[in-house]
């Protein structure tokens, strides 16, 4: 075998390696880990009746999500507790547990900033400082959230700022209560 020959046989053995390399490679870095966990917090501000009896408050808390790897939409599921600003004497708070979808727009370039919309339901523990002789018992109800964010990658983890509209179904049969709304917004960060 002459020296040409040997030459185009290694050219193309190694030509074929690394393109199988690359492409076996390529997927798996652009798919990453689907699972991360992070930390919010934020402004939680109260809307309608509700910000008659409680003024902006701060919220802090944890999420777990996972992304699907060919599809656009992922799970996640939030903890968050709402301290809410005083009126009238009255401390309101809430536990919040709520499980979402996240549809993530798709962007040409892995470093970009991607904008995200989120929605679904979830548990909603409401208190305040006063008893239930003042008429500020505990209660927990069902309710849904919806809006949108913004994720911004980072060294070795990401940034995420989102607004989310919260309402709460007042679970008493009285006609003259109305459900419960408020609007948090978050800064927080995502960890793979």
């Amino acid at each position: 075998m002459n020296r040409n020959a040997c030459w185009k046989r290694l050219s193309f053995v190694g030509a074929a390696t690394s393109v199988f390399a690359f492409s076996s490679a390529a997927p798996a870095q652009s798919l990453g880990n689907p699972i991360s966990f992070g930390v919010v917090g934020g402004a939680s501000i109260p809307l309608g009746d509700f910000a008659d009896s409680a003024g902006t408050g701060w919220h802090a808390g944890g999420l777990l999500q996972w992304d699907t790897p060919t599809l656009p939409i992922g799970i996640r599921v939030d903890g968050v507790y709402h301290k809410f600003g005083e009126q009238d004497e009255n401390h309101p708070s809430m536990i919040v547990g709520t499980l979402n979808a996240v549809l993530s727009f798709p962007m040409t370039q892995a470093y970009a900033v991607r904008p995200y919309l989120i929605g679904g339901a979830g548990v909603y523990n409401s208190r305040c400082r006063q008893g239930p002789a003042d008429g500020c018992d505990s209660q927990t109800n069902v309710g849904l959230n919806g809006g949108g964010g913004i994720t911004v990658p980072l060294s070795g983890f990401a940034t995420i700022i989102e607004a989310r509209f919260h309402i709460v179904f007042d679970s008493d049969d009285n006609p003259n209560t109305s459900n419960l709304t408020f609007i948090p917004i978050s800064v927080g960060f995502l960890f793979r």
